[in-house]
């Protein structure tokens, strides 16, 4: 073999490495867990303030309970392969109680896996760290708000057994 065809096929070599490298790079790669966040900050925010929040994951259990106007990360996944789901519940005396739910999506990134053939990335990376879901913008911050109860309630009490704040000579008999 010539010196000239062996350093043709050393190039060609170097050149099969790399693409070979590059193949298994991109084999390995995970887009969403690349380029987008696994906990997305979420403001809540009614009218009147001064509302309590109570947020509770897909599982039932509470995760955040505090006052409006207030911001929470949240997490767009709750497991392998399950997108998080949250009911958000607002509560202020006078003011009817708001219920609110919100759930992740799946993530646009995590379909860059199949164009870039992330094997690997598709079905382990992004699953496991929760990139394949996302909180869409539109409920990244939540505005609500609260109406007032106009309820009155009747309340009934024996004659005999009076509070202290109801006198008998101020009530009326209907016969």
């Amino acid at each position: 073999m010539s010196y000239r065809r062996m350093r043709h096929n050393s190039k060609l070599m170097k050149i099969l490495r790399l693409v070979a490298l590059c193949a298994l790079m991109a084999s390995l790669t995970s887009c969403a867990t690349i380029f987008t966040a696994t906990k997305y900050p979420v403001a809540f925010n009614t009218t009147p303030e001064g509302a309590g929040i109570t947020i509770e994951n897909r599982e039932g259990k509470v995760i955040f309970e505090g006052v409006t106007p207030t911001t929470v990360k949240l997490k767009s996944s709750a497991g392998y392969m399950k997108k998080e789901e949250y009911k958000i519940t607002f509560t202020k005396d006078g003011y009817t109680q708001k219920v609110v739910n919100i759930s992740a999506e799946l993530d646009g990134w995590y379909i860059g896996n199949i164009m870039l053939g992330g094997v690997i990335g598709m079905l382990i990376v992004d699953p496991a760290s929760g990139a394949m879901y996302k909180i869409a913008k539109e409920d990244r911050v939540i505005n609500e708000t609260l109406q007032p109860t106009n309820e009155q309630a009747l309340q009934v009490y024996d004659i005999n057994n009076l509070p202290d704040n109801i006198n008998k000579k101020d009530l009326v008999r209907i016969s």
